[in-house]
């Protein structure tokens, strides 16, 4: 980079920490691809990178003031991004053994019968939860939820934009949900939730 590249960029830099939105949006143009790369080369999931990359830049136009200081943009950014990603992953990896270890301690050999009657009562609330939602949201739900399948494996099979299946996602979890808090005891409640994010 040139003296002259580089003062344009310490003086864009500048503009952004002081809180120059159009300043923050060519910024954001600009690194939203590479960012994007990287996140779901680590994630898999096109729809997890999308939402980690918002939260990246949030978390860029939140901490601004440090902008004015980076000599190293790229690397500023490789390292916002790195960190950001790899905490997401940890905290989902705990989350995915933590709702593992409880749904075995209620369903598994040892269970007690009161356990065991919880778990199928639960079993049981969430399926009446499940038939609440329309044709399309139960399909969606069971194709995410039982076959595992990504959002964009589920759109391309129904011929449908990623967005649209997350929507339906969204939606249905709120209805199921609501369900489950009007009918379903603390403990129930409880365990339905968590097979909902299985």
């Amino acid at each position: 980079m040139s003296t002259n590249q580089s003062h344009t960029s310490k003086q864009w830099l500048q503009q952004i920490a002081e809180g120059n939105q159009e300043a923050f949006k060519t910024l954001f143009d600009m690194y939203w691809d590479h960012i994007y790369t990287v996140a779901f080369v680590l994630t898999k999931s096109a729809n997890m990178a999308e939402d980690m990359v918002q939260d990246i830049f949030l978390k860029i136009w939140q901490q601004r003031q440090k902008l004015a200081t980076v000599e190293k943009l790229e690397s500023y950014f490789f390292i916002v991004a790195r960190n950001h990603i790899y905490t997401c992953l940890q905290k989902q990896r705990k989350e995915q053994a933590f709702r593992k270890d409880l749904l075995e301690w209620f369903s598994g050999n040892d269970a007690t019968p009161e356990q065991q009657l919880l778990f199928k009562e639960s079993t049981q609330l969430l399926a009446e939860a499940i038939s609440r939602l329309t044709p399309q949201q139960q399909a969606i739900y069971k194709m995410t939820r039982e076959e595992g399948l990504t959002h964009e494996q589920v759109a391309e099979q129904l011929h449908i934009s990623p967005n649209t299946v997350r929507n339906h996602i969204v939606a249905s979890l709120k209805i199921i949900r609501d369900y489950l808090s009007h009918h379903a005891s603390p403990l129930a409640l409880l365990i339905a939730l968590l097979k909902t994010l299985e």
